[in-house]
């Protein structure tokens, strides 16, 4: 199922105007209309994936033609080929000498790079018949290990920490995974507590979970 030739990467400029009542909004983002620049890779066959990078609206524009720059990286490559090197693949979006210029790792760059790699782990767990997570569940660790870029990160975790940390939580990892599909998977978004919502939304909101958590910091 990897052996899929990408034909082609088409991107999306999608917008919601959220601005409208400040969902999402903060002190340095007043009014923020929540956007994506909303990728698709498509194979031979008719497989596809998807992908998305995360914008404030002004600007989704600019992260879709950043896109479209990386598809010549991306189309005629095979996905066998992606996944057998994926830390590869990832230098290859962001080491070109031309456009590493306006930043491989930050910014226009590394938000089009995001969209690109977001849909083609979809791609790779799609081709493997399985959700993402699954994917990565399944995955040796010497294998998801290689799929990291630790070139910046390696003062606080090398590689072969990371990887000691995959191996010692090998023990005990079907009874984990067994243990999340039945009882779900905790989470919190502190969304509500910091845009900006009367306390009438707030009452409104807190159906959506048990609790709600308050923070308060230096700008309070």
């Amino acid at each position: 199922m990897l052996k899929r030739k990408i034909i082609n990467l088409s991107v999306s400029d999608v917008r919601f105007p959220t601005s409208l009542e400040q969902h999402g909004s903060d002190a340095m983002h007043p009014d923020p209309d929540y956007s994506v620049a909303y990728a698709v890779i498509e194979t031979q066959g008719g497989l596809k994936g998807y992908g998305l990078t995360f914008t404030l609206g002004k600007g989704t524009e600019i992260v879709v033609c950043a896109v479209k720059a990386l598809s010549a990286f991306v189309i005629g490559k095979h996905l066998e080929d992606i996944v057998d090197d994926f830390r590869g693949f990832y230098r290859l979006l962001t080491s070109d000498g031309q456009m590493r210029w306006i930043g491989p790792e930050k910014g226009v760059i590394q938000l089009a790079t995001a969209a690109v790699l977001n849909a083609v782990w979809d791609l790779w767990a799609r081709a493997e018949g399985k959700p993402l997570w699954k994917l990565l569940v399944d995955m040796d660790p010497e294998k998801l290990i290689s799929c990291i870029e630790f070139r910046y990160i390696t003062d606080a975790l090398t590689e072969k920490e990371a990887l000691d940390i995959l191996l010692r939580a090998q023990d005990g990892k079907r009874k984990r995974e067994e243990q999340m599909l039945q009882e779900g998977y905790p989470a919190y978004t502190t969304s509500c507590a910091w845009i900006g919502y009367s306390d009438e939304q707030l009452k409104e909101v807190s159906c959506l979970g048990s609790v709600i958590k308050s923070s308060c910091g230096k700008s309070c």
